[in-house]
């Protein structure tokens, strides 16, 4: 419908499209139209409202009686303005949830509706501008429950679906330990395989196949397999320090042999005659005493590694 033709049935902020025949509601033009707070779409064919419909913030009064609607818009209840609703003779059965935002809403008609029990209950007859009003006050009495209950629903439901989840979750968890253990019970069963069959082999290169002897061969190589390990752990550390404290000793050293040297070439150094000569005995007993620890540490690391490989 042209925006002019619109504008010519607009009276004051009264705009009547009622017995137009309108199978859908002009949404785009009426927009234009912001002067017009009192809209008439009674007596059309009209199903359904589009959502954009919501947008029409500026409408006071809305007459929507005698048309085929079976629903309306989720959003209805962003028509913040409205304060005078007609829905009579219509198929709705039930109203958004957004309707109890309608709060300025005063006069409400939902007569000649197939309305489920609870929205019948509460519209009443609607004979009169008393009963109207007093509709639309317990409708959104009514819907402002209902939509508190939809949300106390919600949210039971939502904790039902966490503690769900959350026992899902352990579940998961508990399968995942079960079969960690599984296979660290495997792994074990396969290790006590192993030394059987090695026990076993070194017994018939032996000539003996007692089971006292098998089983003092197992311990033994448990034992080994152990020390094994702690030894193969440890290496790599002893090794690392090893290496730095060769590094440090060494650059000491040779820090003092050149101090040393050089004072030994220059006799009438000041610095060497006052401070490199009473200190020269102290720093050589130093050095012994550290060579000796450095000494003392190596052979005893090197006999216990000896110890450990030759244990068997």
């Amino acid at each position: 419908m042209p925006k002019e033709s619109l504008r010519e049935k607009l009276n004051g902020n009264e705009l009547d499209l009622s017995l137009s025949n309108l199978e859908t509601v002009p949404v785009k033009e009426l927009a234009a139209l912001p002067k017009a707070t009192h809209l008439d779409l009674s007596n059309n064919l009209l199903t359904v409202l589009p959502d954009v419909f919501c947008t029409l913030t500026h409408i006071i009064r809305l007459d929507l009686s005698k048309n085929a609607l079976n629903e309306l818009p989720k959003d209805f209840g962003q028509l913040e303005n409205l304060q005078h609703l007609d829905l009579l003779g219509n198929q709705l059965k039930t109203l958004p949830r957004s309707f109890c935002m309608l709060k300025k809403l005063k006069w409400l008609d939902l007569k000649d509706n197939p309305l489920e029990d609870g929205l019948k209950k509460n519209a009443g007859d609607c004979l009169n501008e008393i009963e109207c009003k007093k509709c639309a006050t317990r409708i959104l009495m009514y819907m402002t429950d209902l939509d508190e209950q939809l949300d106390k629903q919600w949210e039971a439901k939502k904790k039902k679906q966490e503690l769900a989840e959350a026992k899902q979750k352990e579940k998961e968890e508990k399968e995942q330990q079960r079969k960690r253990q599984e296979k660290k019970a495997e792994k074990e069963r396969r290790r006590r395989e192993h030394e059987a069959r090695r026990a076993q082999e070194l017994l018939a290169n032996n000539g003996d196949t007692s089971d006292e002897e098998i089983n003092a061969v197992r311990e033994k190589l448990k034992f080994k397999e152990s020390l094994k390990g702690k030894t193969g752990r440890g290496q790599g550390s002893r090794n690392c320090i090893l290496l730095v404290l060769f590094s440090f000793l060494a650059l000491f050293a040779a820090l003092l042999v050149a101090i040393d040297f050089h004072c030994i070439t220059s006799q009438k150094d000041y610095m060497c005659t006052t401070y490199w000569q009473p200190l020269r005995v102290q720093v050589i007993q130093t050095w012994e005493y550290l060579w000796g620890s450095l000494l003392e540490f190596y052979h005893k690391h090197i006999e216990e590694y000896f110890l450990t490989t030759a244990v068997f």
